[in-house]
């Protein structure tokens, strides 16, 4: 398996990971369209992720740098939404608590996942420009 498609199983598996995380931790399921909203932005960085990876499967140091956020999003996300979820399940009192880990780590990895899109757009912008020079002076 190539590191592009490894960062594509790995952003993949952790989207379906924490949404069940997410879900595992909810309480109160008389709001579906809620719920359903919360698991689409929980799961969009990462699915957002795995298509920049898919995109960019021929250039090795960019995959390299999405796989490593790939693994920092895997670790963080799901270790904060296990934590809840383990605290939901063990805690009496933590059923009653305001859950926003489920709005917090989605915004943590949209912002880390932004910078790096932003990132790449100025690499292959540079690049494109640069060959466009090359080319021009051929």
């Amino acid at each position: 398996m190539t590191r592009a498609a490894g960062t594509v199983v790995l952003a993949l598996l952790t989207a379906a990971g924490e949404v069940a995380l997410s879900a595992a931790a909810i309480s109160d399921w008389s709001q579906p369209g809620a719920h359903a909203l919360l698991f689409a932005f929980l799961a969009g960085p990462l699915l957002f992720l795995a298509l920049m990876a898919w995109r960019r499967r021929a250039h090795a140091a960019r995959t390299k740098v999405l796989f490593a956020v790939a693994l920092a999003c895997a670790l963080g996300g799901l270790s904060a939404l296990g934590w809840r979820a383990y605290r939901f399940h063990t805690v009496p009192e933590a059923k009653f608590e305001r859950n926003d880990s489920g709005l917090v780590v989605p915004l943590v990895q949209w912002g880390a996942i932004l910078l790096v899109w932003l990132w790449l757009l100025l690499t292959e912008a540079r690049e494109k420009r640069a060959a466009q020079q090359q080319a021009g002076s051929s």
